[in-house]
Parts: structure tokens; C-alpha cells; sequence
């Protein structure tokens, strides 16, 4: 969002989110030649340099000018926290006073950023905390992008790769116009340069906008919140089956695989005595089979106000025995950051001592 500028009273335009003809725009009347305007492109994604002085190739009198147009327009780090794993989270203020948290997940030699879509969730799963914060707003691309600068200065992962994960706060289906325009720059070579392949988008079942997804160029790999291989017990646990019910979500994941790509995910978040039987196993055996798919089992990462238990260790293994009985490729995936609330489904702005979010 745009913040004004102090010494003119005018509003300046944040820099991190323009596209290459955002820019443009932002250049006219500079006389500017076309190869310094790409440069500038260059200078705030590649070179992660959000900072008109700091272009050094452009003439001064530009650079005066721009920095009087613009501004970085990153989030504020308003809260750091570490676990007991290596797990960081952050707590982002953005320039509207709304906070959103993001996730740094260190794993021997592996990085993982979790980075968020919306402030807060409409969606309203039962089992996450972050639906207990209702739904704000959408997130604008340079606040998605953001994160990234953010973490990047943070941690140090700044210049390897690593892998991204769209499963922070929010549906990221519920805001796929500005999810797009953030993963163009994001894949773009000439832009951030992260590898597509080391990206996933996660949706807990808006089957329209997936399938639209699914389409753009700059879909990455796939992602869909499962939880339950039956209409009535997801309509339980997600109230969007009921809009989206299984047949449906079905539907597209058999287009999926038809096509050549990676397998979708199917994430299961296991909630004890819930839907963590051999009976449920078995449903989700019969949902998968013959689908380009793969499964993920998620134990439920427990947080005051959710009614669920962890299931053991023992349970996690027997539904995943099942499941490759069935010929499913299956894992049990491993929680991190559990103790400072940075786990799948509790992201919700909670624990942070001095700098409570509004």
C-alpha cells in the first residue's frame, strides 16, 4: 500500500510488487532509455535492491526523482521467534497496521519458507487456528513478495535455494489474481528466480479457481487440503465441501493427472478418533487410486480453542501402511515448530508478548 511521502505530501508508490510495465509507468517523464528502465526491474527483484539510490546505473537526477515517487513498501518484522527445531517465526506488520506471520523451516541441508496469502481466512476448517481469525483482507503481490525480502534478510537462505510453501495464513485460491501476479516475478528468471518446481500452492477445495490454476503459466506444483475422503465428514471438518464437494474436487485432480506434471498432494492432517481409522485409510484409498497423486500425513498440531487430539505415532503408521497396501505413495510428514505455534493450521497471530497484533 501506498505511503505518503513527507516531504512533498504525495503519495509514493511501493516498489516491491510492480510488474516490468508498473515501472514503466512509474518512469515517464524521466527520459529514460528502455534498457534502464529493465534494469530497474532488475535492481528491486534479481538484486533484491527495493531502493532508488541505490541504482547506481541510472542517471542522479532519476534517481532523486524516484526516490521521491516510491518506496520499498516491505512489511515490518514486528515479532522473531525461534523453536526448540530451528523453526523461526515472524510476525510482518504491513503498512496498513495489519499483521500476517511467515515461516522459516530449516531441515539439515533443506530450506522452507511458509508465506501467507490473506490476513486471516474465510475458509473455516475446523482443526486451524488461523480460521478462528475470520477473513480481513486479501494480501496485494508486493505484500506476498514481500515476504520473501523479508526472509531473505533474515535468515540465510539468501542466495541458495529453497523451497516455498503458499500454506500460511489464508485460502490462496480465495486471492489467485494476486497470487498470480506475485509468482510471475517470483519464477521469473530475470526476476526473483526461485525454481517453480520448488514451489507449491496449497488449496483447501475452491475446485473452480484450482482448475483455472491449474491452467496458468505459472502454476507451480499442487497442493489440496484433504482431511477426509467422504462429503459427510469433510463437510464436518470443512464447511467448503459443501460448495465443492469431493465429486467435484475429484473431477479436476482426474484432469490433473492426465496431464504432464507432478503428482498433486494431498495433505491429511490427522485428528484423533476423528478421521484416523482403517475405515477412513481405506476411503482415502479409493479416492486416490488412479489419480497422479501423492499423500501426506499431517499429525493434528494441537493449540487452545481447536476441540482435537494428536493421533499416535502407531495410528500415523497404519493408515500409511494401508494406503501403500493400496498402491497410494504415502509419508507421514514431521511438525516443526510446534512449541511456538508455527505448524500447519496454527498460524493466527497469537503469543507474541510485546507486539500483540491488533
Amino acid at each position: 500500500m501506498a505511503e505518503p511521502n513527507e516531504k512533498t505530501g504525495t503519495t509514493r508508490v511501493p516498489l516491491v510488487g510492480l510488474d516490468a510495465d508498473g515501472i514503466a509507468s512509474l518512469c515517464e517523464g524521466l527520459a529514460l532509455k528502455p534498457y534502464q528502465v529493465r534494469e530497474i526491474y532488475s535492481w528491486i527483484y534479481a538484486r533484491r535492491r527495493p531502493d532508488p539510490e541505490a541504482w547506481t546505473n541510472l542517471p542522479k537526477s532519476a534517481r532523486g526523482i524516484l526516490a521521491e515517487r516510491c518506496e520499498p513498501g516491505l512489511p515490518v518484522v514486528a515479532g522473531d521467534q525461534l523453536s526448540s527445531d530451528g523453526t523461526r517465526k515472524f510476525l510482518l506488520r504491513l503498512a496498513d497496521g495489519q499483521n500476517i506471520e511467515a515461516v522459516y523451516i530449516p531441515d539439515g541441508t533443506r530450506r522452507t519458507v511458509c508465506v501467507s496469502s490473506q490476513v486471516g481466512c474465510a475458509v473455516g476448517c475446523e482443526f486451524c487456528l488461523t480460521a478462528k481469525l475470520g477473513f480481513v483482507r486479501n494480501l496485494t503481490p508486493g505484500e506476498i513478495l514481500g515476504q520473501f525480502f523479508v526472509l531473505e534478510a533474515m535468515t540465510d537462505i539468501s542466495g541458495q535455494p529453497y523451497n516455498v510453501v503458499f500454506m500460511g495464513m489464508g485460502e490462496p485460491m480465495a486471492n489467485r489474481a494476486s497470487l498470480e501476479k506475485a509468482l510471475a516475478v517470483l519464477e521469473d528468471e530475470k526476476g526473483m528466480n526461485v525454481a517453480r518446481r520448488r514451489i507449491t500452492v496449497s488449496t483447501s477445495g475452491l475446485a473452480d479457481a484450482f482448475e483455472q490454476f491449474a491452467k496458468s503459466p505459472v502454476c507451480p506444483r499442487l497442493s489440496l487440503s484433504l482431511n477426509a475422503a467422504t462429503d459427510e465428514l469433510r463437510d464436518r471438518l470443512m464447511p467448503i465441501n459443501t460448495r465443492y464437494p469431493l465429486k467435484r474436487l475429484r473431477t479436476v485432480l482426474q484432469d490433473l493427472s492426465r496431464k504432464d506434471r507432478e503428482r498433486v498432494s494431498l495433505e491429511y492432517i490427522l485428528l484423533s478418533g476423528v478421521n484416523d481409522g482403517p475405515d477412513h485409510a481405506r476411503d482415502v484409498a479409493r479416492f486416490a487410486r488412479g489419480l497422479k497423486v501423492k499423500v501426506n500425513l499431517i499429525q493434528f498440531n494441537p493449540a487452545e480453542g481447536l476441540p482435537f487430539k494428536t493421533a499416535s505415532e502407531g495410528t500415523a503408521k497404519d493408515f500409511q501402511a494401508i494406503l501403500l497396501g493400496a498402491g497410494i505413495p504415502t509419508s507421514v510428514r514431521k511438525s516443526r515448530g510446534v512449541d511456538i505455534l508455527a505448524a500447519c493450521g496454527q498460524l493466527a497471530r497469537h503469543n507474541w508478548r510485546n507486539e500483540a497484533a491488533p
